[in-house]
């Protein structure tokens, strides 16, 4: 009798774990993990009373990490989940955005409102992608391609996902790349041109004597391109920007940054950990949250991150220490049925295994 109450228990908790994890997270107690996958899209908006209402289902959205060349070789057939040799993989983790403000020219913004003058600090969670560079565009150098992006929150990285506001066009408070792809109208031919820049020509080495280690650094660079060329809105220059929250300034909306030049980017990289160093100094100007203005102010940065491998959703494994120039290298992920499983489908294995026992 004890052997077969265990056995309802068990098979009682299993059909609880087999619910989605989409299921569980929409109940909005934050109770909810990375393992729910990453998205571009959201098919729970609706319009009711003729007012759009999104439904916040707490995707994260990943597909601004990549510049946008990288879908001529990621899209097989139209499939966006098939694999291909440079689909690359997924880093979660902590990031902290430390500011320092000060005013320019004056002690006083607009209206009179005061910036605070004290270092600022906030605490984000963010995801990074790295994957190979591809065959084309033909004037890149790096030998791998990095997006970053990060957003505000104090949920620990197992809440990632429920921390992440799909509804919010400004989630992320840092999004780069360190390549980067732009268009531009040339007037005399009435066409529009297309092409892409290492906007951080990465210095790629060995880690000291730790062959299993790389370390990176490089400068952010892309004066040459906002010189000589029309930039449209839509281009992976301008989405890449940092964000300081409208309440800093109280009525003064963001502090809007792009990435200035100059800016100093380091890290490590092994098969599974990502650490990321971004730092610089510029003259940012604000979100128009009350009308035009042109008051500017001076901002410090740092930015930190520290990430691991997402083998749930990465299709790629990374292989730290290869023979080749690259000192790195991608391969497809294998043993998908452990490596891929979600915490929630491993214990549900071996609750099955316990099952089988106990009846035995």
């Amino acid at each position: 009798m004890a052997t077969m109450l265990l056995c309802q228990s068990i098979v009682l908790i299993f059909v609880f774990l087999s619910i989605p994890a989409g299921v569980l997270s929409r109940r909005g107690n934050g109770d909810s993990s990375s393992d729910s996958g990453t998205s571009s899209d959201s098919d729970d908006s609706s319009f009711s009373g003729g007012t759009y209402v999104c439904s916040d289902d707490h995707k994260l959205t990943t597909t601004g990490l990549q510049p946008s060349y990288y879908l001529n070789y990621t899209m097989v057939a139209g499939d966006p989940g098939a694999y291909t040799d440079w689909n690359g993989l997924y880093f979660q983790g902590e990031a902290s955005f430390d500011y320092v403000i000060r005013d320019l020219p004056t002690n006083k913004t607009y209206n009179g409102t005061d910036c605070p003058k004290d270092p600022g600090s906030i605490r984000m969670l963010g995801i990074a992608w790295v994957g190979p560079r591809t065959p084309t565009p033909p004037n890149l150098h790096n030998p791998f391609t990095l997006g970053f992006q990060a957003w505000q929150s104090d949920n620990s990285i197992v809440n990632i996902t429920y921390s992440y506001s799909s509804c919010d066009t400004d989630v992320n408070l840092l999004h780069l790349k360190t390549t980067v792809d732009w268009r531009e109208y040339v007037h005399e031919t009435n066409r529009d041109v297309e092409g892409a820049i290492d906007a951080v020509v990465l210095n790629v080495a060995q880690a000291g004597n730790d062959s299993h280690e790389v370390q990176f650094e490089g400068v952010y660079d892309v004066s040459g391109v906002r010189s000589t060329q029309t930039i449209f809105a839509s281009d992976g220059i301008h989405k890449d920007q940092i964000h300081i929250p409208a309440e800093t300034c109280s009525t003064m909306g963001d502090i809007l940054i792009g990435w200035p030049s100059g800016a100093m980017l380091n890290g490590t990289m092994t098969n599974d950990t990502l650490t990321l160093s971004i730092s610089g100094t510029t003259i940012a100007g604000f979100g128009d949250l009350n009308g035009p203005h042109d008051e500017q102010v001076n901002v410090t940065f740092s930015i930190t991150f520290t990430g691991t491998y997402d083998s749930a959703n990465s299709s790629q494994v990374l292989h730290v220490g290869a023979s080749d120039q690259s000192l790195v290298s991608f391969e497809k992920a294998t043993s998908a049925a452990v490596a891929w499983a979600s915490p929630r489908w491993l214990l549900i294995l071996s609750l099955v295994v316990a099952t089988r026992i106990a009846y035995v």
